[in-house]
Protein backbone atom coordinates (compact mmCIF):
# COMPACT_ATOMS: atom_id res chain seq x y z
CA UNK A 1 0.00 0.00 0.00
CA UNK A 2 1.30 3.44 -0.95
CA UNK A 3 0.26 6.83 0.36
CA UNK A 4 1.64 10.34 0.73
CA UNK A 5 0.98 13.30 2.99
CA UNK A 6 -1.83 15.51 1.72
CA UNK A 7 0.47 18.53 1.99
CA UNK A 8 2.31 17.23 -1.08
CA UNK A 9 -0.49 18.73 -3.14
CA UNK A 10 1.33 22.05 -2.66
CA UNK A 11 4.33 20.60 -4.51
CA UNK A 12 2.19 19.79 -7.53
CA UNK A 13 0.86 23.32 -7.72
CA UNK A 14 4.38 24.76 -7.24
CA UNK A 15 5.61 22.65 -10.16
CA UNK A 16 2.78 23.96 -12.34
CA UNK A 17 1.05 20.58 -12.73
CA UNK A 18 -2.39 21.22 -14.24
CA UNK A 19 -3.74 17.72 -15.02
CA UNK A 20 -3.07 14.22 -13.63
CA UNK A 21 -4.18 10.68 -14.35
CA UNK A 22 -5.48 8.62 -11.43
CA UNK A 23 -5.43 5.36 -13.38
CA UNK A 24 -2.88 3.39 -11.39
CA UNK A 25 -2.80 0.18 -9.37
CA UNK A 26 -2.52 1.90 -5.95
CA UNK A 27 -5.46 4.28 -6.34
CA UNK A 28 -7.71 2.05 -4.21
CA UNK A 29 -5.16 0.95 -1.58
CA UNK A 30 -6.89 2.80 1.27
CA UNK A 31 -10.50 2.45 0.17
CA UNK A 32 -13.15 4.72 -1.28
CA UNK A 33 -12.90 7.40 1.40
CA UNK A 34 -9.18 7.95 0.71
CA UNK A 35 -9.85 7.97 -3.04
CA UNK A 36 -12.57 10.61 -2.67
CA UNK A 37 -10.28 12.64 -0.38
CA UNK A 38 -7.65 12.61 -3.16
CA UNK A 39 -10.06 13.89 -5.80
CA UNK A 40 -11.32 16.52 -3.34
CA UNK A 41 -7.76 17.81 -2.79
CA UNK A 42 -7.17 18.03 -6.54
CA UNK A 43 -10.45 19.90 -7.04
CA UNK A 44 -9.53 22.34 -4.27
CA UNK A 45 -6.33 23.44 -6.00
CA UNK A 46 -7.75 23.32 -9.52
CA UNK A 47 -5.83 20.31 -10.87
CA UNK A 48 -7.87 18.37 -13.42
CA UNK A 49 -8.00 14.59 -13.02
CA UNK A 50 -8.98 11.69 -15.27
CA UNK A 51 -8.48 7.92 -15.58
CA UNK A 52 -11.33 6.99 -13.20
CA UNK A 53 -15.13 6.97 -13.28
CA UNK A 54 -15.05 6.79 -17.12
CA UNK A 55 -13.69 10.33 -16.98
CA UNK A 56 -11.77 12.01 -19.78
CA UNK A 57 -10.72 15.64 -20.04
CA UNK A 58 -11.16 17.71 -23.17
CA UNK A 59 -9.09 20.86 -22.93
CA UNK A 60 -7.94 23.68 -25.20
CA UNK A 61 -4.46 25.20 -24.85
CA UNK A 62 -3.18 27.89 -27.22
CA UNK A 63 -5.60 26.80 -29.92
CA UNK A 64 -4.86 23.08 -29.54
CA UNK A 65 -7.79 20.78 -28.68
CA UNK A 66 -6.56 17.88 -26.54
CA UNK A 67 -8.37 14.84 -25.13
CA UNK A 68 -6.69 13.33 -22.07
CA UNK A 69 -7.70 9.82 -21.02
CA UNK A 70 -6.04 7.18 -18.85
CA UNK A 71 -6.40 3.43 -18.21
CA UNK A 72 -5.07 0.86 -15.74
CA UNK A 73 -4.30 -2.67 -16.91
CA UNK A 74 -5.35 -5.66 -14.85
CA UNK A 75 -1.78 -6.96 -15.27
CA UNK A 76 -0.65 -4.42 -12.62
CA UNK A 77 -2.93 -6.09 -10.04
CA UNK A 78 -4.80 -2.87 -9.18
CA UNK A 79 -6.53 -2.33 -5.85
CA UNK A 80 -10.23 -1.99 -6.70
CA UNK A 81 -12.24 1.14 -6.01
CA UNK A 82 -15.90 1.77 -6.62
CA UNK A 83 -18.65 -0.83 -6.55
CA UNK A 84 -21.56 -1.98 -8.64
CA UNK A 85 -23.20 1.36 -7.93
CA UNK A 86 -20.07 3.51 -8.19
CA UNK A 87 -17.61 3.63 -11.05
CA UNK A 88 -13.94 3.13 -10.24
CA UNK A 89 -10.77 2.79 -12.30
CA UNK A 90 -10.83 3.06 -16.07
CA UNK A 91 -9.59 -0.45 -16.84
CA UNK A 92 -7.63 -1.10 -20.03
CA UNK A 93 -10.13 -2.32 -22.61
CA UNK A 94 -8.99 -2.07 -26.28
CA UNK A 95 -12.53 -1.63 -27.59
CA UNK A 96 -13.36 1.15 -25.10
CA UNK A 97 -10.08 2.98 -25.74
CA UNK A 98 -10.57 2.88 -29.51
CA UNK A 99 -14.16 4.06 -29.14
CA UNK A 100 -13.07 7.03 -27.00
CA UNK A 101 -10.31 7.92 -29.46
CA UNK A 102 -12.65 7.87 -32.42
CA UNK A 103 -15.30 9.93 -30.62
CA UNK A 104 -12.74 12.56 -29.59
CA UNK A 105 -11.49 12.80 -33.17
CA UNK A 106 -15.01 13.44 -34.44
CA UNK A 107 -15.10 16.52 -32.20
CA UNK A 108 -11.68 17.67 -33.39
CA UNK A 109 -9.63 16.62 -30.34
CA UNK A 110 -6.13 15.15 -30.47
CA UNK A 111 -5.78 12.11 -28.18
CA UNK A 112 -3.17 11.72 -25.45
CA UNK A 113 -3.54 8.31 -23.78
CA UNK A 114 -2.00 7.38 -20.41
CA UNK A 115 -1.60 3.64 -19.84
CA UNK A 116 -0.62 2.01 -16.54
CA UNK A 117 0.60 -1.43 -17.62
CA UNK A 118 3.48 -3.89 -17.70
CA UNK A 119 5.82 -5.63 -15.30
CA UNK A 120 7.98 -3.69 -12.88
CA UNK A 121 11.77 -3.41 -13.37
CA UNK A 122 11.72 -4.87 -16.91
CA UNK A 123 12.94 -2.73 -19.83
CA UNK A 124 11.00 -4.74 -22.43
CA UNK A 125 7.24 -4.09 -22.73
CA UNK A 126 5.08 -7.13 -23.34
CA UNK A 127 4.36 -7.96 -26.96
CA UNK A 128 0.67 -7.51 -26.13
CA UNK A 129 1.25 -3.91 -25.01
CA UNK A 130 3.25 -3.27 -28.18
CA UNK A 131 0.50 -4.73 -30.39
CA UNK A 132 -2.04 -2.59 -28.57
CA UNK A 133 -0.12 0.69 -28.86
CA UNK A 134 0.79 0.09 -32.49
CA UNK A 135 -2.75 -1.02 -33.26
CA UNK A 136 -4.15 2.28 -32.03
CA UNK A 137 -1.61 4.09 -34.22
CA UNK A 138 -2.98 2.29 -37.28
CA UNK A 139 -6.24 4.14 -36.67
CA UNK A 140 -4.72 7.63 -36.65
CA UNK A 141 -2.26 9.96 -34.95
CA UNK A 142 -2.12 10.01 -31.13
CA UNK A 143 0.30 10.00 -28.17
CA UNK A 144 0.71 6.99 -25.85
CA UNK A 145 2.64 7.31 -22.61
CA UNK A 146 3.05 4.43 -20.18
CA UNK A 147 3.96 3.97 -16.54
CA UNK A 148 4.16 1.27 -13.83
CA UNK A 149 7.44 -0.56 -14.74
CA UNK A 150 9.57 2.03 -12.80
CA UNK A 151 12.24 1.71 -15.51
CA UNK A 152 12.52 3.22 -18.98
CA UNK A 153 11.05 1.28 -21.88
CA UNK A 154 11.21 2.06 -25.58
CA UNK A 155 10.08 5.19 -27.40
CA UNK A 156 9.07 4.70 -31.02
CA UNK A 157 7.23 6.52 -33.79
CA UNK A 158 4.53 4.52 -35.57
CA UNK A 159 2.98 6.32 -38.50
CA UNK A 160 2.27 9.81 -37.19
CA UNK A 161 1.96 8.65 -33.55
CA UNK A 162 4.48 8.81 -30.72
CA UNK A 163 4.61 5.88 -28.28
CA UNK A 164 6.46 6.01 -24.94
CA UNK A 165 5.98 2.57 -23.36
CA UNK A 166 7.37 3.64 -19.98
CA UNK A 167 9.11 6.84 -18.91
CA UNK A 168 10.63 5.27 -15.79
CA UNK A 169 10.76 7.10 -12.47
CA UNK A 170 10.59 10.87 -12.21
CA UNK A 171 10.48 11.40 -8.43
CA UNK A 172 10.71 8.22 -6.36
CA UNK A 173 12.55 6.85 -3.34
CA UNK A 174 13.48 3.66 -1.54
CA UNK A 175 10.40 1.92 -0.14
CA UNK A 176 10.08 1.52 3.62
CA UNK A 177 7.31 -0.16 5.61
CA UNK A 178 6.55 -0.28 9.37
CA UNK A 179 8.35 -3.65 9.42
CA UNK A 180 11.34 -2.34 7.46
CA UNK A 181 12.38 0.82 9.28
CA UNK A 182 16.12 0.17 9.42
CA UNK A 183 16.54 -1.04 5.84
CA UNK A 184 14.25 -0.44 2.85
CA UNK A 185 11.88 -3.12 1.61
CA UNK A 186 12.84 -2.09 -1.93
CA UNK A 187 16.03 -0.15 -2.65
CA UNK A 188 16.27 1.81 -5.89
CA UNK A 189 18.55 0.21 -8.46
CA UNK A 190 20.48 2.21 -11.05
CA UNK A 191 17.71 1.42 -13.53
CA UNK A 192 15.10 2.72 -11.06
CA UNK A 193 17.07 5.94 -10.67
CA UNK A 194 16.86 6.71 -14.39
CA UNK A 195 13.87 8.19 -16.13
CA UNK A 196 12.90 10.49 -18.95
CA UNK A 197 10.61 13.42 -19.63
CA UNK A 198 8.74 13.26 -22.94
CA UNK A 199 8.89 16.52 -24.88
CA UNK A 200 6.44 17.12 -27.73
CA UNK A 201 5.36 19.94 -29.99
CA UNK A 202 1.86 20.02 -31.47
CA UNK A 203 0.54 22.34 -34.15
CA UNK A 204 -3.09 22.16 -35.32
CA UNK A 205 -3.44 18.60 -34.10
CA UNK A 206 -0.23 17.36 -35.73
CA UNK A 207 2.92 16.19 -33.94
CA UNK A 208 5.73 18.43 -35.15
CA UNK A 209 8.51 17.00 -32.96
CA UNK A 210 9.01 14.53 -30.11
CA UNK A 211 11.89 13.47 -27.94
CA UNK A 212 13.13 12.48 -24.50
CA UNK A 213 15.01 14.46 -21.88
CA UNK A 214 16.84 11.94 -19.64
CA UNK A 215 16.96 12.41 -15.88
CA UNK A 216 18.82 10.69 -13.05
CA UNK A 217 17.78 10.59 -9.39
CA UNK A 218 20.85 11.49 -7.37
CA UNK A 219 21.16 11.20 -3.59
CA UNK A 220 20.00 14.76 -2.99
CA UNK A 221 19.15 16.15 -6.44
CA UNK A 222 17.76 15.33 -9.87
CA UNK A 223 20.27 15.47 -12.72
CA UNK A 224 18.86 16.41 -16.11
CA UNK A 225 20.34 15.39 -19.46
CA UNK A 226 22.76 12.81 -18.10
CA UNK A 227 24.68 11.22 -20.98
CA UNK A 228 24.84 7.78 -19.37
CA UNK A 229 21.04 7.74 -19.27
CA UNK A 230 20.86 8.94 -22.86
CA UNK A 231 23.12 6.08 -23.98
CA UNK A 232 20.89 3.59 -22.15
CA UNK A 233 17.79 5.02 -23.83
CA UNK A 234 19.33 4.42 -27.28
CA UNK A 235 19.88 0.76 -26.41
CA UNK A 236 16.45 0.32 -24.81
CA UNK A 237 14.73 1.79 -27.87
CA UNK A 238 16.30 -0.91 -30.03
CA UNK A 239 14.85 -3.73 -27.90
CA UNK A 240 11.28 -3.26 -29.11
CA UNK A 241 12.14 -3.70 -32.79
CA UNK A 242 11.57 -7.46 -32.62
CA UNK A 243 8.49 -7.39 -30.34
CA UNK A 244 6.18 -10.31 -30.95
CA UNK A 245 8.88 -12.69 -32.12
CA UNK A 246 9.85 -15.84 -30.26
CA UNK A 247 13.32 -14.38 -29.64
CA UNK A 248 11.90 -11.21 -28.08
CA UNK A 249 9.46 -13.09 -25.84
CA UNK A 250 12.22 -15.48 -24.77
CA UNK A 251 14.62 -12.66 -23.87
CA UNK A 252 11.90 -10.85 -21.96
CA UNK A 253 11.00 -14.01 -20.03
CA UNK A 254 14.69 -14.44 -19.12
CA UNK A 255 14.88 -10.84 -17.87
CA UNK A 256 11.78 -11.37 -15.73
CA UNK A 257 13.16 -14.64 -14.37
CA UNK A 258 16.48 -13.02 -13.44
CA UNK A 259 14.70 -10.24 -11.56
CA UNK A 260 12.49 -12.72 -9.65
CA UNK A 261 15.48 -14.91 -8.75
CA UNK A 262 17.33 -11.90 -7.38
CA UNK A 263 14.34 -10.91 -5.23
CA UNK A 264 14.04 -14.46 -3.88
CA UNK A 265 17.63 -14.31 -2.64
CA UNK A 266 16.65 -11.43 -0.36
CA UNK A 267 13.59 -13.14 1.11
CA UNK A 268 12.94 -16.49 2.76
CA UNK A 269 9.89 -18.32 4.12
CA UNK A 270 10.21 -16.60 7.52
CA UNK A 271 10.17 -13.21 5.75
CA UNK A 272 6.91 -14.03 3.94
CA UNK A 273 5.25 -15.45 7.07
CA UNK A 274 6.15 -12.32 9.06
CA UNK A 275 4.24 -10.21 6.53
CA UNK A 276 1.19 -12.45 6.18
CA UNK A 277 -1.87 -10.31 6.98
CA UNK A 278 -5.46 -10.12 5.83
CA UNK A 279 -4.37 -7.40 3.41
CA UNK A 280 -1.75 -9.65 1.84
CA UNK A 281 -4.23 -12.53 1.57
CA UNK A 282 -6.69 -10.18 -0.13
CA UNK A 283 -3.93 -9.06 -2.48
CA UNK A 284 -3.30 -12.67 -3.53
CA UNK A 285 -7.04 -13.16 -4.12
CA UNK A 286 -7.19 -9.96 -6.19
CA UNK A 287 -4.17 -11.10 -8.23
CA UNK A 288 -6.00 -14.24 -9.30
CA UNK A 289 -9.13 -12.28 -10.18
CA UNK A 290 -7.14 -9.65 -12.07
CA UNK A 291 -5.33 -12.32 -14.08
CA UNK A 292 -8.67 -13.69 -15.29
CA UNK A 293 -9.97 -10.21 -16.10
CA UNK A 294 -6.75 -9.36 -17.98
CA UNK A 295 -7.33 -12.39 -20.20
CA UNK A 296 -11.02 -11.72 -20.85
CA UNK A 297 -11.06 -7.92 -20.92
CA UNK A 298 -7.76 -7.21 -22.66
CA UNK A 299 -6.20 -10.18 -24.44
CA UNK A 300 -9.43 -11.39 -26.01
CA UNK A 301 -10.38 -7.91 -27.20
CA UNK A 302 -6.85 -7.25 -28.46
CA UNK A 303 -7.73 -9.45 -31.44
CA UNK A 304 -9.38 -6.43 -33.10
CA UNK A 305 -5.84 -5.20 -33.85
CA UNK A 306 -3.87 -8.39 -34.44
CA UNK A 307 -5.08 -8.99 -38.00
CA UNK A 308 -3.42 -5.72 -39.08
CA UNK A 309 -0.03 -6.34 -37.42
Amino acid sequence: MIKADSLNIDLLTWLGITHVTLANNHMGDFGKSAYHFTTHLLDEVGIGWFGVEDKQLRIEIKGEKLALHGYCSHNTNPSPIGSRKEKGLNYLDPEAVLQNIEENRRYGYFNIVAVHSGLEHVHMPSSDDVFFARGLAKNGSYIYYGHHPHVIQAHERVGNSEIFYSLGNCLFDDVYTPKDREAPLIKLSEANKTGAIATLELQLGEIMSAGLTPIYLGDDNVLVGEQVVNDNITFINSLVDTAGTEKYNSERAAAIGAYIDNRKKLRNLRWYISRLTWSSVLMIFNARRNAKRYSSEFLEKLKIFRSDL
